[in-house]
């Protein structure tokens, strides 16, 4: 690939809301991470980790959510907790991308959890560009204290993204529209 092929395709990536089977399989996660990890980290200190939710464990971490939105909130409706409960169903794969900020003298939490935010962004280029699907969503299911039980975060960790990942299934999305960005210069 050239380099403008490359910008082209940087240019040109989607996030996908409907993705199905196949998700990447071991050798081909393994790879995708990788690059994802090659990141900007000040210091090297790899202030993030992930967590792998396959087809097997996406069932429970469903459970996990609706119990998690009827402890918010005790009112929901059945359909609201299916609702939750249906949100890991939408790829056959999850990477949950979590911030894990070390102490460190010069390399401040901000910069930290930056660099967790780029990593998610790799992964997302990565499955891009390796011919899969992925979309990178946020949510309050990873503060609720049931999730974070379940995925097993300490009390410094944050999720930064739930990255989905699998096939791409329907019509491409419909590109951004290119818009200048804003750009201050200092003369």
């Amino acid at each position: 690939m050239t380099g403008s092929e490359v910008l082209d395709a940087l240019r040109e990536r989607r996030s996908w809301a409907r993705l199905v089977a196949p998700a990447p399989g071991p050798a081909e996660l393994a790879e995708l991470l990788a690059v994802a990890t090659a990141a900007p980290d000040h210091g090297r200190l790899r202030p993030w980790r992930f967590v792998v939710v396959d087809e097997a464990a996406r069932g429970p971490l469903g459970e996990t959510f609706a119990a998690a939105h009827c402890e918010r909130d005790p009112d929901a409706t059945a359909r609201n907790l299916e609702h939750s409960r249906d949100k890991p169903m939408r790829a056959p794969m999850i990477v949950v991308v979590v911030a894990s900020p070390v102490a460190h003298p010069k390399v401040p939490q901000w910069e930290q959890h930056a660099s967790a935010a780029a990593v998610a962004h790799g992964l997302v280029l990565a499955a891009d560009l390796a011919g899969f699907g992925a979309m990178w969503r946020t949510g309050w299911y990873g503060d609720a204290p049931k999730v974070r039980a379940h995925l097993g975060l300490t009390a410094e960790e944050t999720v930064t993204g739930w990255v989905y990942l699998g096939t791409p299934s329907g019509s491409r999305p419909a590109a951004r529209p290119v818009l200048p960005a804003p750009v201050t210069y200092l003369r």
